[in-house]
This record gives C-alpha cells, sequence and structure tokens, in this order.
C-alpha cells in the first residue's frame, strides 16, 4: 500500500507518520555515526580530556600544586 506522504512500507503513515519517521531515520543515522566515531576512535580519550580532568581534580583541591605538575608532565 502506497501513501502519498511517506510512499510505500513506512511505519507510520499519514501527515504526522512522515514527521515520526523522519525523527526515527534521523536519530538512525545519528546513532550509527556515534558509533561508528566510538569504534574508530578505539573508545580512548584524548590527552587534553585527562588534562581537563586533572585540572578539575587539582581545582578541587584532591591533589597538590607538586602532584599536579608532576602529572600534567607525564600526560604531556
Amino acid at each position: 500500500m502506497s501513501n502519498w506522504l511517506c510512499g510505500p512500507g513506512v511505519f507510520f503513515p499519514g501527515p504526522f507518520g512522515l514527521i515520526i519517521n523522519l525523527f526515527f531515520w534521523g536519530l538512525l543515522i545519528y546513532l550509527v555515526i556515534k558509533l561508528f566515531q566510538f569504534l574508530f576512535s578505539g573508545g580512548k580519550r584524548t590527552t587534553a580530556t585527562y588534562l581537563d580532568g586533572l585540572k578539575e581534580r587539582y581545582a578541587r583541591g584532591e591533589i597538590n600544586e607538586d602532584e599536579y605538575r608532576r602529572m600534567k608532565t607525564e600526560l604531556s
């Protein structure tokens, strides 16, 4: 059966179905892109991300200045 707004074989026919279908396919494409980004990055965090975390720990007072500098040089 064919629908003039959505075409044949759609999940939700009708005018609102067009919006739901576009949202569904957009979400699916977005998730596939994010999956490929995660897989090809190896799921690893960058050095900049680790440095940001180190700065946060220093700002919260979890580590002192000497530890901060030592860890920063090890990461760089």
